[in-house]
């Protein structure tokens, strides 16, 4: 992809930065309250786990083509529009009476997910120099963990004193101020951006550039089977804390928060890898592999529970060079600068297929099994998977920087 702007809108990507980071936290606002909101709605723990995936359903089912309409109608509009409907799918579900109210509550966060973190690396994309794009759209990775992480303990700190209701309250307001906040940082960027021939081209001509890039369907591939492992693991352990080792609220969410710090290192690490040209499969291979490699440590009944943190947090690291890398290759496999927020949108389709699927696939496994242990063979699986796709798609990444060099 060609763009010849050599001046980054620094404002800008921060701005859409903290946009993702919003939107991240609406996922991380869940897992310490899932076990109250279980108690509260009567919900199974099958149940729950669609709760905790529902939010993603958008973005699995219409990332591609969400990301297709932003490049149409305007990237900051539509991040705009989906933190309003954060806001409001937030205050909803902060009055739900029942498991289905609440599953209606988050399809309208996952609107608002999905347009929000489609849009953000296209805003992003777009505001920053050759030079700095690679670094900016890594960072830009980091978005998930420091959302998720932060809103995690608030969410347990809130919870003890207040409820889980208010919890989400709170996700509600600030979805809305940041809304102003994008409106305001990028008034003028907007004014630059109208006249400067940046439109798109049509919806489905954009649509068909996404679905036939095989090298970019291959690294989002890569990334659904990060998130469906990564999310998964990150919504039940509080759960599997409290259920094995009857660990506090507090805890049961310190610990995943950790993991999701670690994580989030692995995000800056995969951007400094990529500044200094270190290929995009092979972050993607490494993480796959390295997933793996503390799974089987993770997931096994013979590892003293000590050394079981150690996995987790190497878990995290690895799994972090995943998603920074991922969604740095929106623009490489994008024909022009008008198109990165379809390419971004098949990105965040892949994340949110993993993210709806994983959680309740890990339920399910669990069931069956017996045992949180027994759903190793599962999550094995899916790393393999993600480390076939990372590999098969080197000659794509290739053939497509010959093309955009």
């Amino acid at each position: 992809m060609q763009n010849a702007r050599q001046i980054t809108h620094w404002p800008v990507v921060w701005a859409a930065f903290g946009a993702g980071v919003v939107a991240a936290s609406h996922i991380g606002k869940l897992p310490p309250a899932l076990p109250f909101i279980r108690l509260d709605l009567h919900a199974s723990l099958i149940t729950a786990g669609w709760i905790a995936s529902m939010i993603s359903i958008v973005g699995f089912s219409a990332g591609l083509v969400a990301g297709a309409i932003a490049d149409r109608l305007g990237i900051v509009r539509v991040n705009v529009f989906g933190l309003l409907a954060l806001a409001a799918g937030s205050l909803a579900g902060s009055v739900a009476t029942s498991d289905v109210t609440m599953l209606l509550a988050r399809f309208v966060e996952s609107v608002g997910f999905t347009a929000s973190t489609v849009t953000g690396a296209a805003i992003i994309a777009r505001a920053t120099a050759d030079r700095d794009r690679r670094w900016a759209l890594g960072v830009w990775a980091i978005y998930m963990p420091i959302g998720f992480a932060g809103m995690m303990l608030l969410s347990a700190f809130a919870i003890g004193g207040f409820g889980w209701r208010a919890v989400w309250v709170i996700g509600s307001v600030i979805s809305l101020l940041w809304a102003f906040v994008v409106m305001s940082v990028t008034r003028r960027w907007r004014q630059q951006q109208a006249t400067s021939g940046t439109s798109g081209r049509s919806v489905l001509r954009n649509i068909g550039l996404g679905v036939t890039s095989i090298g970019g369907l291959l690294v989002a591939g890569s990334y659904a089977v990060y998130a469906a492992q990564h999310i998964g693991l990150m919504s039940w352990l509080p759960t599997y804390m409290a259920d094995v080792y009857q660990s506090g609220v507090l805890l049961a969410a310190a610990v995943p928060a950790l993991v999701l710090a670690f994580n989030g290192g692995g995000n800056y690490a995969a951007a400094w890898a990529m500044r200094r040209g270190y290929p995009i499969w092979m972050l993607l291979a490494i993480g796959a592999g390295g997933m793996a490699a503390m799974e089987i440590g993770m997931y096994s009944s013979a590892v003293p529970d000590v050394l079981k943190l150690v996995f987790a947090l190497v878990f995290g690291l690895a799994g972090g060079l995943i998603p920074a890398s991922a969604l740095a290759a929106a623009p490489i496999y994008a024909p022009s600068v008008a198109q990165v927020g379809t390419m971004s949108g098949l990105m965040v389709m892949a994340t949110n297929a993993g993210q709806l699927l994983g959680p309740p696939a890990l339920a399910a496994a669990r069931e069956q099994a017996g045992t949180w242990d027994g759903t190793l063979w599962l999550v094995l699986a899916l790393a393999a998977a993600g480390l076939a796709m990372a590999m098969l798609s080197r000659p794509m990444e290739l053939h497509a920087a010959r093309q955009g060099a």
